[in-house]
Order: structure tokens, then C-alpha cells, then sequence
């Protein structure tokens, strides 16, 4: 195969020794002490609630019921299957997506000690035990560790079948094409990375007049052909739910001249750019600037192997940030949301730990070595971030603390009084904490079922209150817990009488955001 030529050394499909296997486990001994340091500290939101209530059902209902919402089934899928094993707790449905963080960093690891050997694997595993983004989404309920683990394995696989040529990973690298888009939509923006990579090899390689020939050789086009094939069956429930987003709208914000750096400040403080101030800012800007300036002094200095090597990491770290800004462009709905592009977070360390790697080498190792420790530094008190904000709205600017509104219930109520939510969605995070002393509820006549996310209440009477009057007569006393701030209560039936109430305020802004009332209902 042609493109045999980007590599000079005998393949090793795994180039790992005893130092590195220890090296590793040092290092994912840190990420996942990292993670699991606050693991339990907030509480579910909608997205994990939503996720841990669907996989009360069988299997079948998983992938009917997320078909009418706006993602996959695999990630939900294999969220089942962890919880028959470690239980639907927050440590245990929570867990496994630091298991799967575990994965996508042995792999990252793998990619670049293939590619530039083990003093850049070290900084990288360094930088990704320590990136804040990535601890961060390593503590939900999410799919999003999950697809960086497909992504790094693919993109480490795709570069032994560009090496070898063996039909066998062609195919192995298919499949994981396949499995990323069965987990999330835009691990697209990672095979579309992959596609610009390729483009840029073929192009240093090969003539003008040879290039749509090397490009789309028979081994690309059949692992683009499995994973095509693998994916078909799902392509109707994507059309029906990109058709929905459209018609019925979706939360995501416009794209702004902020947004970029915004996400670049969340990889690295997870922090919005309008919250960092001072030498915060000054330290932002000289990261960003040292890293910058690293990147074209190394570029300058490989060997065209290398090149294309340092190519590959770049092409991960940015070419899925501009396609996804420019996707949220009109007429298309925004979709740019910092958590879709964990891959690249991921990427965006290895690309950082590679730079320092070898400016760190230079002669002149003052300024490299004072870069080193900023960025590390950065990373900490991104850290230190994550474990204040947790999962903080930082769209909405308001936490999740429905579990704190539930404590309040759990220290004041009578056990068997029920606790009633003002709706579904907060349902869907109070029904994880339920309990036989204070069983939840929600009020069927008030709810509209129109989202698809819904579907699962509307079709089950699972925790359903269809009629007020007769809930009231069966039980003396009711809690009520809404999510309205500020604003008055209305109760859910006018003839209870309130008896105390509560509020809960946000655990970041400290503004009232729960209110917990106590009803006698006859």
C-alpha cells in the first residue's frame, strides 16, 4: 500500500512494556481518584435521570423510547448492562463512565507512544488525568466518555491500517466508525477529522492527478462500507429525530463571537470566559499563547513522518470545533455544546502534551519548563472548578439540587408521607431518590406529553397521579416540591392546606431555586 510510506518502523499493534504498564497505572490511579473524589456531591440532573429511569425497561424499550428522543441506544445499552453488575446508585450508574474515561485514555496513551514515543505519552496521560472537562463528564451518567473511548480506539486502530494495509483493521476501524454514531451523533466531527487528516497525507504524498484515487482506496471504502451498513438500521430513527429538533425546537443558544473562546476557557479552567478575571486571564494567555507558539516551533522541526503524525493530533483537536460552529450556523439550529466535544478535549491534551514533550527537550528549557507548570497549574484550578460547580447549568446559570429539596423531606416528613414534583422533568430526577418511607410522585392532568422524551410516563402509570382528590384521600399529609424560585406556590389541589414550606436555595448562587411545601389534604 502506498501509504506505507507516512511510516517507517515494523508495526506493534500493542507497544507497551512493564514501564509503561506501570506508568499507566499511575496515571489512571490519578484520574479515577480524581473523578471519584465528588462523584456523589450533586445531584442527578435531567440528561443522567433521564438515562437512569429509561433502563428500568427491557431492551427493546430502551431503543424505542430513546428513538423517540435525540440520541442512540448503545450508550443506554450498556448502562443496563453496568447496572445489573454495580447497581443503579449515583456510584454505580456514575462509575461506569469513568470506566470508559480509563479506556480513552489507554488509548490515547497507545496513539502517541506509537507515534512520538514515551516521554509525549507521559505529558499527555499527565495532562488528561488532570483535564478538568474530562473529570468533569467522567462523573455523569453520560455517553460522552464512552465516545471518546471509540474515538481514541479508532483513531489509534486507523493508524495501524493505514500502516499495514491489513483489510482485517480496515474492518475493525469500520466497526468502531459505526459503534461511535450508535453512542452519539457527533462523533461524526472526530470520522470527519480523520477524513481532513487523510486528505492532508494523500496530499503531501501523492500527485494532484492521483489524489481522489489514493484518497478513496478499496480499504477506505470498505470500512466506510461496514460502518455504513452496521449503522443503517438506526438511519430512520436519525431522520425522525433530527425532523422533531427541528419542528419542535431545541434549548441550545446562538453561536456568538464569545463562544469559542468560552470552550477554550472550559478546557482549561471550566470556567465561561466572562467569569475569568485578572491573572486568571493572564495565565489563560499565556498557555494559549506558549502552547501556539510551541506548536509551530516543533511543526518546523519534525520530519515529515512526524509531520503528519502531529497532523493527525491537531486535525482531532480542532477540525471538530470549526465543523460544529459552523454547523450551528443558519439555517441549520445551534449545536454547539462544550460536552459534545469531549473527544476532542481529550485531544486537545494530547496535543498540549506533545508540544511540552519536546519543547521541554530544547536547549533553552526555562520558558518551556515555566509553560509546563502554568498549564498544570491551569488544570488544578480547573479542577477545583468542577469540584465547586459540578454540574451547574451554565447555560440556565442554575444548579440541580434536587436531591438537596428531597433531603429537606427526608429530615422534616413522617415516613410514607409522598412527595409530588411540579412536573416531569424534575420527576425524572426526584424518582431516583425515591423511597418506600417518601414514595414520588407526579400530577398526570398538568402534564404535556408532547416531547418524545416523555414517552415512557405517558405510556406507563409508573409514579402517575391521575386524580388529585383521590391521592388526597388516601394520604393526610403531601409534599410538594417545585422548582420556582422565587415565585409563589399554587398547590396542586386548592382545597390542601399548606402547613410549612421551605426553600432551597441554588448550591453556587445561593438563590432560592426549590421550594418544599407540606399539604394536609383533608
Amino acid at each position: 500500500m502506498i501509504l506505507k510510506k507516512i511510516f517507517q518502523k515494523k508495526p506493534q499493534l500493542w507497544p507497551l512494556d512493564k514501564l509503561d504498564y506501570g506508568i499507566l497505572a499511575g496515571g489512571l490511579a490519578v484520574y479515577a481518584a480524581l473523578a471519584f473524589a465528588t462523584i456523589t456531591k450533586f445531584s442527578v440532573w435531567f440528561d443522567e435521570a433521564f438515562g437512569a429511569y429509561l433502563i428500568r425497561f427491557d431492551f427493546w424499550q430502551v431503543t424505542t423510547y430513546t428513538a423517540a428522543d435525540v440520541h442512540p441506544p448503545l450508550y443506554y445499552w450498556f448502562l443496563k448492562l453496568w447496572s445489573m453488575v454495580f447497581g443503579t446508585g449515583e456510584v454505580g450508574l456514575r462509575s461506569m463512565s469513568i470506566f470508559f474515561g480509563g479506556v480513552a485514555i489507554i488509548f490515547a496513551y497507545l496513539l502517541v507512544k506509537r507515534l512520538f514515543g514515551r516521554r509525549a505519552a507521559i505529558f499527555s496521560l499527565l495532562l488528561m488525568a488532570l483535564s478538568p472537562m474530562f473529570i468533569r463528564y467522567s462523573q455523569e451518567m453520560r455517553m460522552y466518555t464512552l465516545v471518546a473511548a471509540i474515538v481514541m480506539s479508532a483513531t489509534y486502530v486507523l493508524t495501524l491500517a493505514m500502516e499495514t494495509g491489513k483489510c482485517k483493521l480496515w474492518i475493525v476501524y469500520g466497526i468502531l466508525i459505526s459503534l461511535g454514531m450508535w453512542t452519539h451523533y457527533f462523533a461524526a466531527l472526530a470520522w470527519l477529522a480523520h477524513w481532513v487528516w487523510r486528505a492532508f497525507v494523500v496530499g503531501t504524498t501523492e500527485t494532484r492527478k492521483d489524489f481522489i484515487r489514493k484518497f478513496f482506496s478499496k480499504e477506505w471504502i470498505i470500512a466506510h462500507a461496514v460502518a455504513i451498513g452496521l449503522f443503517a438500521a438506526w438511519v430512520p430513527a436519525l431522520i425522525f429525530q433530527l425532523l422533531n429538533v427541528q419542528i419542535n425546537g431545541f434549548w441550545i443558544p446562538p453561536v456568538t463571537p464569545t463562544t469559542l473562546p468560552n470552550y477554550l476557557t472550559n478546557v482549561l479552567y471550566y470556567q465561561d470566559q466572562d467569569t475569568v478575571y485578572s491573572w486568571v486571564t493572564l495565565f489563560f494567555m499565556i498557555t494559549l499563547a506558549g502552547l501556539l507558539i510551541g506548536a509551530v516551533w516543533l511543526y518546523r522541526r519534525l520530519n515529515n513522518k512526524d509531520r503528519q503524525s502531529f497532523a493527525l493530533i491537531g486535525a482531532l483537536s480542532f477540525v471538530p470545533i470549526v465543523l460544529l460552529f459552523l454547523a450551528s450556523m443558519p439555517p441549520l439550529r445551534p449545536s454547539f455544546v462544550d460536552r459534545y466535544l469531549i473527544p476532542t478535549t481529550l485531544a486537545l491534551m494530547l496535543f498540549a502534551g506533545v508540544i511540552l514533550a519536546f519543547v521541554t527537550k530544547a536547549k533553552k528549557k526555562l520558558l518551556p519548563i515555566g509553560l509546563t507548570v502554568v498549564t498544570i497549574l491551569s488544570l488544578g484550578f480547573g479542577i477545583y472548578n468542577v469540584y465547586e460547580l459540578g454540574n451547574y447549568n451554565k447555560n440556565l446559570r442554575t444548579s440541580n439540587n434536587t436531591r438537596q429539596a428531597l433531603e429537606v423531606v427526608w429530615e422534616k416528613g413522617r415516613s410514607g408521607e409522598p412527595i409530588i414534583t411540579d412536573g416531569p422533568w424534575v420527576f425524572y430526577e426526584a424518582i431516583f431518590y425515591t423511597s418506600d418511607k417518601h414514595p414520588v410522585y407526579f400530577p398526570d392532568a398538568s402534564t404535556d406529553y408532547k416531547y418524545g422524551s416523555l414517552n415512557m410516563l405517558r405510556e406507563h402509570d409508573y409514579g402517575k397521579v391521575k386524580d388529585l382528590k383521590e391521592f388526597g384521600q388516601k394520604h393526610d399529609t403531601v409534599w410538594y416540591v417545585s422548582r420556582s424560585g422565587n415565585g409563589a406556590v399554587t398547590p396542586p389541589d386548592s382545597s390542601w392546606r399548606q402547613l410549612q414550606q421551605m426553600t432551597v436555595g441554588d448550591l453556587v448562587s445561593g438563590q432560592p431555586l426549590y421550594k418544599v411545601t407540606q399539604y394536609q389534604t383533608r
